[in-house]
């Protein structure tokens, strides 16, 4: 089977995995529907985990914000979420997304994982997934821009395989990452 044999739907992906410690998860695409949840998981994040994922404070998201980060269309703008099951309902640990970049080949990776969920896998099961959806979507390199202090998620990129590339500005750290290997 080769590349072109394989067909990923991007906005039915879903699949189940296993966290460090056993835990099962579930890896799947966000929604319309998702706007409460991601509020919600949002809303459940460090004032340090916002400033690293957004790079400065954000109070809160708002409706515009959740519907681009819900609405998407799956071919540039790509969004998993990492869900548990906890009381009966489903719950986004974390969420991992990509925007394709001006040059249709790279795209622009980020991350957001609840401060009690950090370490377990998920960042890492995250990148693995989106990766898998780039590179059946055409898009042969992941950037990303990670603030120098952010040392959980610069060690969850290395581990992913991201190199460095040269700072385009102090305290920023740009990476990158080739899907080839999917």
């Amino acid at each position: 089977m080769n590349d072109q044999d394989i067909r990923i739907d991007p906005r039915n992906y879903c699949v189940d995995a296993k966290l460090l410690d056993g835990r099962l998860i579930r890896i799947r695409a966000i929604g319309a529907n998702d706007q409460e949840r991601l509020h919600e998981h949002f809303r459940g994040l460090s004032q340090r985990s916002i400033y690293f994922r957004f790079m400065g404070f954000k109070r809160d998201l708002s409706a515009k914000d959740l519907t681009w980060l819900t609405e998407l269309d799956f071919n540039d703008h790509v969004g998993l979420a990492a869900t548990m099951t906890e009381d009966g309902r489903e719950r986004f640990v974390g969420v991992g997304r990509y925007l394709r970049l001006r040059d249709p080949h790279h795209a622009e990776i980020a991350f957001a994982v609840l401060d009690d969920y950090q370490g377990h896998g998920i960042g890492t099961l995250l990148l693995e997934h989106l990766a898998i959806i780039a590179h059946a979507g055409g898009i042969a390199e992941l950037e990303a821009s990670v603030l120098a202090d952010n040392h959980q998620m610069l060690e969850v990129f290395a581990h992913g395989g991201f190199k460095i590339r040269h700072p385009f500005e102090p305290g920023v750290v740009q990476l990158y990452y080739s899907t080839a290997k999917f």
